[in-house]
């Protein structure tokens, strides 16, 4: 049809344009900025963020929480990229990925967390927004592609703080769709079980999350503004783990995870909101 083919074309040349490539995303369309422009740009809003929020710096937190998400890292297609995997200390319970490989996971959802596979679920989640490149698609939407491509090249300035002060105020870059979801969850959970770790843990911290927003609605305003949960998602990652061939030995906690759950909240017992958490012990189904 020649209409799309010179709306093809157009998008060609406002790439080249913009300095960036074209890419078919998983048949979702096309992403007029490339990896390489995503990974740099995203590297500087990682320097804003870290300007703006209390990101933690104590080595051995940092270390464990990289180590969990080069694990999952390790089973996508963006392997070989550079990862980035950072904790900011605020007590809302909430997690983002931002362009360019960059994961935060805020402290209040790691005192929320019972498990180590409650707390990689929520990471594999993210990591596979990261892998299809949501963040962008999403920017894509937000911005006219002109004004898009002078964020990435550093030419609008008071832009790119209003887009800072979005991810820093509100907690996350962009809402994402319900097919967005549906996707990061499938996926999330698929990295999850290709890494060894029991992907139920995922639904259980959703399940959980899900009944504390039934009892106090808005106290997890960001997560849900960023991430709305509900029953037909966690009905159809549960569907979607069931298919799983069965693998023994899929880790479900893991004695590193209180050491730095304690260690990061400061503290010598693991207590959570929903009750105390299991005690230091390797358990697997």
């Amino acid at each position: 049809m020649p209409f799309l083919k010179y709306l093809v074309i157009f998008f060609v040349l406002i790439g080249v344009l913009l300095g960036v490539s074209t890419d078919v995303q998983s048949g979702r369309g096309l992403n007029a900025v490339s990896i390489q422009q995503e990974w740099r740009f995203g590297d500087r809003l990682a320097q804003g963020i870290s300007r703006k929020v209390n990101i933690v710096t104590d080595p051995f937190s940092v270390a464990y929480i990289n180590q969990l998400g080069q694990r999952i890292v390790q089973q996508t297609e963006l392997r070989n990229l550079p990862w980035q995997f950072q904790i900011i200390r605020d007590n809302d319970i909430n997690a983002f990925n931002i362009p360019g490989g960059h994961v935060y996971i805020y402290t209040g959802l790691v005192q929320e967390t019972d498990t180590e596979s409650e707390l990689v679920g929520v990471m594999a989640h993210e990591i596979a927004h990261g892998v299809k490149r949501h963040a962008t698609e999403a920017l894509i939407r937000q911005y006219q592609l002109r004004t898009l491509g002078s964020i990435l090249l550093g030419r609008n300035p008071p832009a790119y703080e209003r887009l800072l002060a979005q991810i820093v105020g509100a907690g996350y870059l962009a809402k994402h769709s319900r097919d967005d979801e549906r996707e990061a969850d499938r996926l999330g959970a698929y990295y999850m079980y290709q890494a060894g770790f029991d992907p139920n843990g995922m639904v259980i911290f959703f399940q959980k999350i899900l009944a504390e927003e039934n009892r106090q609605p808005g106290r997890l305003a960001r997560l849900f503004s960023s991430h709305p949960l509900t029953q037909e998602r966690i009905r159809n990652v549960s569907y979607e783990i069931s298919r799983f061939p069965p693998k023994p030995g899929l880790i479900t906690d893991e004695p590193q995870f209180h050491t730095f759950k304690n260690n990061l909240l400061g503290r010598g017992a693991t207590y959570g909101r929903w009750g105390i958490g299991p005690g230091p012990g390797r358990s697997r189904y």
